[in-house]
């Protein structure tokens, strides 16, 4: 989990005439070009950041794709940190995701939920998940819904959220092998060893999923959606994009859809870049946190 903090002004604090400093104190490594700003590693128990803690600028947690590698995820992360946005980018590796518990994928939900209480300047969020990332997202609904009280002030900060090539549960004996290997025959064999895992382990992880496919169609967060995919996505299901959408339509948010004829699992920007972002910048627009 790494928090990039860009040297853009926020959209509010450029309207209200407020400078910010592009200079850090923090002594932390910077990883990025100087005009991007500073790469800030999360530990494993994530206290308020210095250099983030007086921030007002809105923050986009993306919850990262199986196997995802920095450079293939720096096209987002400059979308958002040229918006004046800083970047939490959170990645779940394959065996995070086949053994929820302990140090797994619910682990993960607990650093990315300390990271938003501990630092509360960060009042409006974005949410940008990509694949199994929408998972990832349904084991932090989960614990916000646990939490109880502990989380009451924290889903009206979140003000907009993009699920891009979404994967539920169903689609992990398939979506998990596509993202591991390009040979069909292994894909077969990982896909078997999958769909026999989830009977054989059901109280270690398939119950797990199973939450947070619930939890993810009760979407607690009121805030609009955005949904990208594809036609021809072999991995993520149209019709399970759709379902996803209704439920949540039916409890009054509102959900766009942009959906490509022929781009693969989250390659929809890297074919259509123009499309995809004017659809997100249109989304942040929406709850005025793009120009």
């Amino acid at each position: 989990m790494t928090l990039r903090l860009t040297s853009k002004q926020p959209l509010l604090c450029e309207a209200q005439g407020v400078v910010s400093s592009r200079e850090h104190s923090n002594p932390v490594r910077d990883n990025t070009a100087p005009t991007k700003g500073h790469n800030i590693p999360a530990t494993t128990r994530v206290e308020a950041v210095n250099d983030a803690n007086a921030r007002q600028n809105p923050l986009v947690v993306v919850l990262a794709w199986m196997k995802a590698k920095d450079a293939h995820l720096q096209r987002y992360h400059d979308l958002y940190m040229d918006q004046g946005f800083d970047v939490l980018t959170v990645k779940t590796d394959p065996m995070q995701l086949a053994f929820p518990t302990n140090k797994g994928s619910q682990y993960i939900a607990q650093m990315v939920l300390d990271f938003l209480l501990n630092n509360p300047n960060y009042a409006r969020l974005v949410v940008h998940a990509f694949s199994v990332g929408g998972y990832q997202m349904g084991e932090i609904l989960v614990r916000m819904r646990k939490g109880g009280s502990r989380y009451l002030d924290l889903a009206p900060r979140f003000k907009a959220q993009v699920y891009d090539s979404l994967v539920d549960y169903t689609g992990i004996p398939t979506g998990f092998p596509t993202a591991l290997t390009k040979s069909q025959f292994l894909r077969k064999v990982l896909e078997i060893m999958i769909r026999v895992q989830s009977v054989i382990m059901y109280p270690m992880s398939t119950v797990h999923y199973k939450a947070a496919s619930r939890a993810f169609h009760d979407n607690p967060l009121m805030c609009p959606a955005l949904m990208i995919n594809s036609k021809e996505d072999q991995v993520s299901g149209l019709e399970d994009n759709i379902r996803v959408a209704d439920c949540w339509r039916k409890k009054g948010l509102d959900v766009a859809f942009c959906t490509f004829d022929d781009s693969k699992h989250v390659q929809h920007m890297g074919k259509y870049p123009d499309q995809y972002v004017n659809e997100v910048l249109r989304l942040l627009r929406k709850v005025q946190l793009a120009a």
